[in-house]
């Protein structure tokens, strides 16, 4: 292989994903990191929203390291189950499987995203445009936080009215 033929640059592709063998590798993945690494759960394989979620692979170097799910409700997007797998963090495969997916919720209409942060991660989310709405609450003995971004004018709007349900921001 010549110079012009090498990269040492890894590739992070990010895909949606269809087949019954995709989701099994996205399951691998949830399982890996929410079930045995963090014990938030002893199942990431049941949710309900799944069957009608976009979900998103991400391999690096074509192998599987992360993933990540939007659900659409209307104008509103829902983002959960993103992960990488702990020897591929800090390699920006979260972050791209969050631009796609951001980028996808605009495209579907979304006024607003909405997800539940580890609060260890709100740095990241922050700097990507989400911002924290209420108070932190424990689900599974790790602390969440509530965030939101707002995707269009229209949407803050709708973010102020959200808040004013619980209370304010």
């Amino acid at each position: 292989m010549n110079a012009l033929q090498r990269s040492d640059t890894p590739r992070i592709d990010v895909r949606e994903v269809h087949s019954p063998e995709e989701l099994e590798i996205i399951f691998q993945i949830r399982d890996e990191v929410f079930v045995r690494e963090q014990a938030l759960t002893p199942n990431a394989r049941n949710d309900p929203d799944d069957k009608r979620s976009i979900h998103y692979l991400a391999d690096f170097d074509g192998e599987p390291a992360g993933t990540g799910r939007v659900t659409m409700l209307g104008n509103e997007a829902q983002i959960a189950w993103v992960a990488v797998r702990k020897s591929r963090r800090g390699e920006g495969i979260g972050w791209r499987i969050m631009e796609v997916m951001i980028e996808r919720s605009e495209e579907e209409g979304g006024e607003y995203i909405i997800l539940n942060a580890q609060t260890h991660a709100l740095r990241f989310y922050e700097r990507l445009g989400f911002y924290s709405v209420g108070s932190v609450f424990t689900m599974a003995n790790i602390p969440h936080q509530v965030m939101i971004h707002q995707l269009t004018p229209g949407g803050g709007e709708t973010i102020r009215r959200y808040l004013e349900s619980f209370g304010g921001r």
